[in-house]
């Protein structure tokens, strides 16, 4: 069915899995590429892709014509846990920071009955968090001992070599070249971590677009 949802909601075009560098990852790709996986639980340090591989699956669904949401948690009072009310009926659902939740008991209890309620209706949930289910403070036992029900996997954050690559098939993706030793050289004095690490790339490819000029150490060191 097609679905009509806010766009703060909606998955980045930039996520896909095209653009991911598996690393150590392959087998939990393998798995939410495969539909006949209804639950999975991903934990992991930030920057080791959880939020990526959500936003990717999303996408893909939401490209092949069917009804997926992708929403990250936390808990103020834009995100009440009523806004989990009749998405059950959706063939996917992808909740990343599930942890920023967790204690919560009105969140809990919502949480509890909505993993009944997608079961029931044959869809697909997708859940990340900074810790595996075992691990978090869960009030709830029975919510506890549903989030194990389904495959767990914990995301590996990239070697560095893995990075350089990452780095280097999204500039591609972007219409531009970028060499090996500016990866490297951007890996060793920007940050580690590879959100920021695409958003940095973003801004430089724009900056070296307005001055007209190529993506060179000098450049980015300049701009650094």
């Amino acid at each position: 069915m097609k679905n009509q949802l806010p766009l703060s909601f909606q998955s980045p075009d930039s996520a896909s899995f095209t653009n991911f560098i598996a690393g150590e990852n392959e087998q939990l790709i393998f798995s939410l590429e495969n539909k006949d996986e209804s639950l999975i639980f991903l934990w992991g340090e930030n920057g080791s892709g959880k939020t990526h591989l959500l936003q990717a699956l999303s996408a893909s669904y939401q490209a092949g014509g069917l009804s997926a949401l992708y929403i990250l948690l936390q808990l103020d009072d834009e995100l009440p846990p009523e806004l989990l009310e009749g998405l059950e009926m959706m063939d996917l659902i992808c909740l990343d920071d599930i942890h920023t939740v967790i204690g919560n008991d009105e969140w809990e209890v919502a949480l509890f009955h909505f993993f009944n309620k997608i079961r029931e209706n044959h869809g697909r949930l997708i859940l990340a968090s900074n810790n595996s289910a075992v691990n978090l403070d869960i009030h709830l036992p029975d919510l506890k001992s549903r989030l194990s029900w389904g495959l767990t996997y914990q995301t590996i954050a990239l070697s560095d070599e893995d990075k350089i690559k990452a780095l280097k098939l999204r500039a591609r993706q972007n219409g531009f070249e970028m060499t090996e030793d500016v990866a490297g050289y951007l890996l060793k004095h920007a940050t580690r971590e590879m959100p920021a690490l695409v958003k940095l790339l973003e801004k430089l490819d724009y900056e070296s677009l307005a001055e007209q000029r190529k993506l060179t150490i000098p450049f980015v060191k300049r701009y650094l």
